[in-house]
């Protein structure tokens, strides 16, 4: 049963425990799909790809020059230059294999870039290292063996797996898939969020309200940004029924479900009383040791998960990193990303409530000394969006520590780009 309004948590859940019990109660199903290449940056691989042959198919010229044999040029030097004899022969990266010519001793055929090499021919001189006479070509620089040669294969060879399933597509994802000719690729189905907003006082973005609902917007770039769909469904009024039904309609449309706001046990915090009523519903965990984010809880209702999640941006936030972007990690098979960390100096004493795991938004920046420094932001508020768009670190303080003091080297998540020197809104801090 939900816990009785304005009596507070009996305990928090540890952090990690609330999160193994999430992962091994849902998995997402999300299926696949086949789409184009040119569709495809930014979706995950649901499959192995396996390139269809060798690329390239053969030797090739990497520059635009005189296919020769290496032998040839031996010795080669702008005083004492090799002369070969021109062919009239021109071969164009469209050559035809079955039309190429044998390359004889002593000569030099003109081959421009991705061309293939002509039979006999195992080096390539490039045109700024001759100078041409009529029929003559004299080298003016010796070349190695394949020296400017694209080798057969060198690119990948047939069978080596070109992506792995779980690999989220960038650009040279793309790029190697056209380069072996295949257009479309199997990718997981983009999953659906559905995200409900509850809270009477809300308003929505370009209305007349006090209190815009900035945390749905926030939690639904987050979805999106991870790869996702997220379907808003307004803004719920802080009424059990009304907040059930809502729910019940995000769980219709959607593979996950978060509910922000009314998370919490005070007298308008309605949502876990909400999805009790939903029947076939199992309470994994209700309020966590996170700090922001300690009211934070999930069920599990017909198979899929539905998280609950302050409605203040910031601990918001930090529960969709905490539980959501694990769970997506692990259904895809998407390798964990690690974030670059750096270690600075704290500009100021930091404080931890014992038996929180804290995430606190920092400033990374150079001094003029040339060290490292972090200096923490707002330290409380987690509504307080500013904090995300100036702080470019994350300093994670575990629940067996009390904090650290002024000058303590503390290591950091960087979730920017560092800045380069103290910026100046850090005078009002």
């Amino acid at each position: 049963m939900p816990r009785k309004a304005l009596l507070g948590f009996d305990r928090f859940e540890n952090v990690d425990s609330a999160l193994k019990k999430l992962l091994s109660s849902v998995k997402l199903s999300v299926g696949s799909e086949l789409v184009n290449i040119s569709e495809a940056v930014g979706r995950v691989a649901a499959e192995d790809v396996l390139a269809p042959y060798d690329y390239p198919p053969f030797n090739r010229a990497a520059v635009d020059g005189f296919a020769v044999r290496s032998e040839d040029t031996s010795g080669a030097s702008p005083s004492n230059p090799v002369m070969l004899r021109k062919s009239s022969m021109v071969i164009e990266a469209s050559e035809q294999l079955a039309k190429l010519p044998t390359l004889k001793e002593g000569e030099a055929i003109l081959a421009f870039t991705g061309a293939p090499l002509p039979y006999g021919a195992n080096a390539v001189v490039p045109v700024e290292n001759v100078v041409i006479e009529k029929d003559v070509v004299y080298v003016l620089r010796s070349v190695p063996p394949l020296g400017n040669v694209s080798k057969a294969g060198e690119d990948f060879k047939k069978g080596e797996i070109l992506v792995r399933a779980g690999t989220k597509l960038r650009p040279w994802h793309i790029a190697a898939l056209a380069q072996a000719n295949i257009p479309r690729v199997k990718v997981f189905r983009r999953f659906r969020v559905g995200i409900v907003s509850t809270g009477s006082e809300l308003s929505e973005v370009g209305s007349r309200g006090y209190i815009v609902d900035s945390t749905s917007f926030m939690a639904s770039s987050y979805v999106a940004e991870l790869g996702g769909e997220p379907i808003r469904l307004g803004l719920v009024p802080d009424d059990v029924n009304t907040i059930r039904e809502a729910v019940a309609k995000a769980l219709k449309v959607s593979d996950v479900v978060v509910v922000t706001g009314g998370s919490s046990v005070g007298g308008k915090d309605l949502v876990p009383e909400a999805i009790y009523g939903l029947g076939d519903s199992k309470l994994l965990f209700h309020g966590v040791n996170l700090r922001p984010g300690r009211t934070a809880g999930a069920f599990v209702v017909k198979g899929k998960l539905v998280l609950m999640l302050s409605g203040l941006p910031v601990a918001c936030l930090v529960g969709l990193e905490v539980f959501l972007r694990p769970l997506v990690k692990k259904s895809l098979g998407i390798p964990e990303e690690l974030r670059p960390r750096v270690k600075g100096v704290l500009t100021r004493r930091i404080a931890n409530a014992v038996g929180f795991r804290s995430f606190f938004r920092v400033v990374v920046f150079k001094g003029k000394d040339g060290r490292i420094y972090v200096e923490p932001l707002r330290l409380t508020g987690s509504g307080i969006v500013s904090t995300l768009l100036k702080g470019n670190g994350v300093l994670i303080i575990s629940e067996d520590v009390e904090g650290f003091d002024e000058g303590a080297e503390v290591e950091v998540e960087l979730i920017n780009p560092l800045y380069r020197e103290r910026p100046a809104f850090l005078r009002w801090v």
